[in-house]
């Protein structure tokens, strides 16, 4: 058989892909390597799908290539998003920027893509892998695995494969090798917007907690990045939205054999001497009272635990006992608590990659500088995005771009 496209991928960026080229009359088909398409978008938003944001800019991307990306994003831009779902039935929620389906259901998202999908007529070709991809002529011969038929040819290609993060919704990395048997190179894959681990003393006796605080990533011994928001205190280390934003750098510092510590201060709204004097109001007020009791008015009860362990003391000891000294040594500790990072969540637990295709390998409309008609978009290319619908606005724009281009491919 043969097509004018043939999108490898049915994730978020391989469906707007597939329905923008056949909306320019391509015959397009979608080889899926697992039984469904769109599994990873229904894990999006806690569910929600936070599909974009109205606040886009290049700091948002975290890679080395956020110019590139930008590119690509003010040619499929955030209206254009919103305009594309609402012609699918799928209204906008705004909350501080963060754009969401009406209904608030990850669900609806994918619904209105695979409807889309079925109304256009486009054929998937599900559990079926691609093996190579080989060059005859003026077209593309793609070996599959699992199809009744072993191979089909195509004008363009569009690799939509994602990364190798959340295996469990498809997304296995397996579109690295495809890409590595083309000759493109791959910038290593590896976790971003993760969890980080750490051997820290005493951090189980905050396990569970959720406050308010700045993370801050040192690799040795340099600030790399930091940010502000709900941190998680876990039995392993740290989580939440602060500590996934900076993780891609801990992640890539401890990779390259560095030393990293995360700084997390629980205080980051209050100046330490401020801290000192609500600290020292604290305990005499409520000195009959256990040192972690009398400052649960200020801190959770158990990551006051936790801090008071950390300086020498039992959080279950009186509040009477405690001088001007440890009212300070408490105060240090909550604006600078220290993780020696040792690790992270793999790709099990990270919601995408960092790396990916190096796009200095590619031209301005994402494809292939030494394989013309072969095109790329969403996670499997060197670009990730901070949380917030970034990663989804560049699946959205680089599946439509792609789409263009390889449209013009045809045609031109």
């Amino acid at each position: 058989m043969s097509f004018d496209c043939v999108v490898i991928g049915g994730g978020a960026a391989g469906m707007m892909a597939a329905i923008q080229c056949k909306k320019n009359n391509m015959q397009t088909v979608i080889v899926e390597h697992t039984a469904k398409l769109g599994t990873k978008i229904l894990k999006t938003g806690n569910g929600k799908c936070n599909f974009s944001n109205t606040f886009m800019d290049k700091e948002m991307y975290q890679n080395n290539n956020a110019d590139y990306a930008m590119n690509i994003i003010n040619r499929f831009n955030v209206d254009d998003t919103i305009y594309f779902f609402e012609d699918l039935s799928v209204y906008k929620k705004e909350r501080n920027g963060y754009l969401y389906p009406r209904s608030e259901m990850a669900a609806s998202v994918a619904l209105a893509l695979t409807g889309k999908i079925q109304e256009l007529d486009i054929p998937v070709y599900f559990e079926t892998g691609v093996k190579r991809i080989d060059r005859a002529a003026d077209e593309y011969v793609l070996r599959l695995e699992g199809a009744k038929t072993n191979t089909i040819k195509t004008k363009t290609v569009i690799l939509a494969c994602g990364s190798a993060a959340s295996p469990s919704s498809g997304s296995d990395g397996s579109g690295y090798k495809l890409v590595k048997k083309l000759g493109i190179k791959v910038v290593k894959p590896l976790p971003a917007l993760t969890a980080l681990e750490s051997d820290k003393k005493n951090m189980k006796l905050a396990a569970g907690v959720r406050a308010f605080g700045n993370v801050k990533i040192m690799a040795a011994g340099r600030e790399i990045s930091q940010d502000t928001g709900e941190i998680q205190f876990t039995d392993y280390g740290i989580s939440g939205i602060p500590v996934f934003q900076v993780s891609r750098f801990a992640v890539r510092a401890l990779d390259s054999g560095m030393k990293v510590e995360a700084y997390v201060d629980v205080a980051a709204d209050i100046k330490e001497n401020e801290l000192v004097s609500m600290i020292k109001d604290a305990v005499a007020t409520r000195k009959h009272q256990s040192v972690s009791e009398s400052l649960s008015g200020i801190f959770n009860k158990k990551l006051v635990m936790m801090i008071c362990k950390d300086i020498g003391i039992e959080g279950n000891s009186s509040a009477s006992c405690v001088n001007d000294d440890i009212c300070q040594k408490l105060a240090r500790q909550m604006k600078s608590l220290c993780y020696n990072i040792t690790g992270y969540k793999g790709n099990d637990y990270a919601q995408v990659c960092q790396g990916g295709v190096d796009v200095s390998e590619l031209n301005g409309n994402l494809e292939s500088v030494n394989n013309p008609g072969i095109f790329f978009a969403g996670e499997i290319t060197d670009i990730d995005g901070r949380c917030g619908g970034y990663n989804l606005q560049w699946a959205w724009s680089s599946g439509a771009v792609a789409a263009a281009a390889a449209y013009e491919y045809c045609n031109g």
